[in-house]
């Protein structure tokens, strides 16, 4: 018998989302854009702006007071979309963020 995935009950996420509200900016290539953070993860982040974005495309996002993260579009939905970071915030940083 097959055992189940460790994370279904996260909706196929690495880890649950934490709500979080918060205006950062965001860089592709050499166009940058003010968007909306709606949660967040240390594996990645839900996002809001006019930026038009497709799945795989790579981007930089600057999260409060730590360096630029480096992720990926993992889905697009309108004017919305869901990024997977590609190194994963280290816990103490994530905790840090999201007070």
């Amino acid at each position: 018998m097959a055992s189940e995935p460790v994370f279904e009950a996260t909706g196929g996420r690495k880890a649950e989302r934490k709500q979080y509200e918060a205006v950062v900016q965001f860089r592709f290539g050499t166009k940058r854009a003010t968007v909306k953070v709606c949660d967040i993860s240390p594996f990645g982040a839900r996002v809001q702006g006019v930026y038009l974005v497709h799945p795989e495309d790579r981007f930089w996002i600057k999260i409060g007071h730590i360096e630029p993260i480096e992720a990926r579009v993992a889905w697009v939905e309108d004017f919305e979309f869901g990024c997977e970071f590609i190194r994963p915030l280290n816990q103490a940083i994530f905790e840090a963020v999201t007070r």
